[in-house]
């Protein structure tokens, strides 16, 4: 399958070297707006630097859009409308309109369109997705440190929209409210943001966003009817703690109500939660991502990440952004 990367910034040089290493995947070329990066980038990656992307519409079966947001709909349309397969990065596009155009045009020319929610293919995600059963409470936690790139845009798209879509795509259920408090601090647009995401079914996420730190932390933990999940998303690490299926609380109150264990707190936890590590296995995340998309384009799956799904996400991050931001003019 022919491909090509439109922009080879920071991660699209590192789409252009995942798919000149992909079996099955040739790499034919690289657009950017700075031609000396195209060269640079073509040139590790024995590719053509083209000079503009119709160049490329016709060379190529499939392409990787990594342009700034502001640029997606731009970007991804011609593609689309000659029928290639695409893969944007998140988000979607810049605005919910360009958005749904995106994937109008996709529907119209029958072409794949995939959302690069690269967080999906965290091999600590997908180790843990199909344990998770009726999840009613969610924890995300990512913190990142300050870098220049994507200032323009709201920490909420740039880095909480991970954690919307992970959150999204385990509550299968209609996002009913939204509360969320953001602030400033060196960008010009948020740099930090929490939001309480509260749904149909019951189920409630927390999820809380920081890019101004010194360190990198990116942790999700799950809850559900007798179950508790810890990912740890940098370290690659995680744990699933059950509750014995017999085990119910009414046998144990004392004449108060508390709970009783004769033989202690620690035995009766041991007795009562058994606590086992996740297997985790799988290449690297934007490796697997690409992968994916590469079947998806040959026809062999649906798109693991849809346009409709990077709208929904974009659609509930919107909501945090008016949320906090309804909250910073009531100040």
């Amino acid at each position: 399958m022919k491909v090509a990367v439109i922009g080879v910034g920071h991660l699209g040089s590192a789409h252009a070297r995942n798919w000149n290493e992909i079996p099955g995947a040739e790499l034919v070329g690289v657009y950017d707006v700075s031609s000396d990066r195209a060269r640079e980038i073509a040139a590790e990656n024995q590719c053509v630097a083209f000079e503009h992307p119709d160049q490329i519409i016709d060379a190529v079966d499939a392409v990787s859009i990594v342009t700034p947001t502001p640029e997606h709909r731009k970007s991804a349309t011609p593609f689309l409308e000659a029928g290639k397969a695409v893969l944007v990065e998140k988000p979607l596009a810049h605005t919910l309109e360009d958005a749904h155009f995106l994937c109008s045009v996709a529907q119209e020319n029958e072409a794949v369109l995939q959302v690069g929610h690269i967080e999906r293919f965290n091999p600590v995600v997908r180790s843990a997705i199909h344990k998770v059963k009726d999840p009613v409470f969610i924890e995300c936690d990512r913190i990142h440190p300050f870098s220049l790139r994507s200032t323009e845009t709201s920490a909420v798209h740039d880095l909480m929209i991970h954690d919307i879509d992970i959150v999204l795509h385990l509550i299968e259920s209609e996002l009913t409210e939204v509360d969320a408090h953001g602030s400033r601090v060196i960008s010009p647009t948020e740099d930090l943001a929490h939001a309480r995401l509260s749904f149909a079914s019951g189920a409630t996420a927390f999820v809380k966003t920081s890019r101004v730190a010194f360190s990198r932390s990116r942790k999700v933990r799950i809850f559900g009817p007798r179950q508790y999940i810890s990912l740890d998303l940098v370290d690659r690490t995680g744990f699933q703690v059950s509750l014995d299926s017999e085990y119910d609380p009414a046998d144990f109150l004392d004449t108060a109500g508390r709970l009783d264990a004769p033989e202690g707190a620690e035995s009766f936890l041991a007795k009562h939660l058994h606590q086992e590590p996740l297997e985790i296995s799988g290449a690297e995340p934007l490796r697997a991502e690409l992968e994916a998309f590469m079947d998806s384009a040959k026809g062999l799956r649906p798109p693991a990440v849809s346009g409709a799904q990077g709208v929904r996400a974009m659609v509930a991050a919107g909501k945090v952004l008016e949320s906090l931001r309804d909250r910073q003019r009531a100040l």
